[in-house]
């Protein structure tokens, strides 16, 4: 069922002013399009390509940068999820890039040092204002101009903070399921669930994350197949993928280089980027910075970005933007954007063709 625009008023330990939102509840099925372990592994494509995408190479201040292109008009960019490993990547959009190419010319480049896009120039550039600097040079580089710019979980709080330092660059700014963007606040049961996962190789705990952070098991199985973890498992494995590695736990890049998913288990080392944080939200809240339609969309049954950070996130933002919506889609997990596509893509297109007329 379809809840029309109303007024939304969240529980919580403080007052909340209220809001008013999109909530949209669906009860949508997954299709299932893969069983794990059910067959033999795919032979995985020597650029990480997944899906019967296409990847391309640019080069970008010196760094080569692996991107998918598709579709023609208005230019929209994908930011990718990923963390210092190699293992994630722009295939997390692989679901999403089809269809929103129906309307856009999409571009998705995997983030600085993840997938098959080369690690930085500069050590210290191993952290959170490295990768706004490249997204910002993959733009330069490719001429798009003022994008329409998308970021889930932490490729959102990288959307998010290229959105405030780059307002100019951006037409509309859509944030999903991010706690890296939202203020501090409560990362849920994600500790819980996620605690077996911790105790495992790196590779086997980002797909036990993953699959703790779903709805649930069928919802996982639907959004990640064995082609999916085949690609991430050999981009995690090359050498520059592995240098990364170890130059995180060296200890490069300053505190800016532990952000979600690291700091959301707790290790002290997140103060640094939180206190850094800080100062981008203030400078939101105070000066009223992003003044370009925004689209917050969040995964009702998230465990780990809880709806309500990102109704703080839709405080501070729309304290001084009257442009800015939230959709809530019910029985949705943390990288819902795969879980339905179809889904997150009509809402997305809504959204900007709404905002621009």
């Amino acid at each position: 069922m379809l809840i029309e625009p109303g007024t939304y008023e969240a529980v919580s330990l403080r007052s909340r002013t209220r809001l008013s939102i999109w909530l949209k509840v669906m009860g949508l099925g997954v299709v299932l399009i893969a069983s794990l372990g059910s067959r033999a592994t795919a032979a995985v494509s020597p650029n990480g390509e997944v899906a019967g995408l296409r990847a391309k190479f640019v080069d970008v201040k010196g760094v080569r940068t692996r991107y998918y292109e598709m579709g023609q008009g208005e230019p929209l960019l994908l930011v990718s999820d990923g963390t210092w490993s190699g293992y994630e990547s722009a295939n997390i959009w692989s679901k999403n890039i089809p269809g929103l190419a129906k309307r856009f010319h999409v571009f998705a480049p995997d983030p600085l040092s993840c997938g098959m896009t080369g690690n930085p120039l500069d050590d210290k550039d191993y952290n959170m204002e490295g990768i706004v600097a490249h997204l910002y040079g993959f733009i330069q580089t490719l001429k798009l101009g003022k994008v329409h710019v998308v970021g889930q979980t932490r490729g959102g709080g990288d959307a998010f903070f290229f959105a405030v330092e780059h307002p100019d660059m951006v037409r509309t700014l859509t944030i999903s399921d991010s706690v890296t963007a939202a203020p501090e606040g409560s990362t849920g049961s994600r500790a819980d669930r996620t605690a077996k996962c911790l105790k495992m190789p790196e590779f086997e705990s980002m797909k036990c994350t993953a699959q703790a952070l779903s709805f649930n098991d069928e919802a996982y199985k639907g959004a990640f197949d064995d082609e999916y973890w085949a690609a991430a498992k050999y981009m995690g494995s090359l050498p520059k993928a592995e240098e990364t590695r170890a130059k995180i736990k060296a200890g490069v890049g300053g505190p800016l280089a532990f952000f979600v998913p690291i700091a959301i288990v707790g290790q002290p080392q997140l103060s640094g980027f939180n206190e850094w944080k800080k100062h981008w939200i203030e400078r939101v809240r105070n000066e009223g910075t992003l003044q370009m339609p925004i689209l917050l969309y969040w995964g009702f049954n998230d465990p780990s970005a809880l709806v309500g950070r990102g109704l703080d996130l839709f405080d501070f933002i729309g304290a001084k933007n009257p442009k800015v919506q939230m959709v809530i889609i019910n029985k949705a997990g943390h990288q819902n954007a795969r879980e339905k596509p179809e889904e997150f893509n009509y809402q997305v297109i809504s959204f900007i063709e709404h905002a621009e007329h």
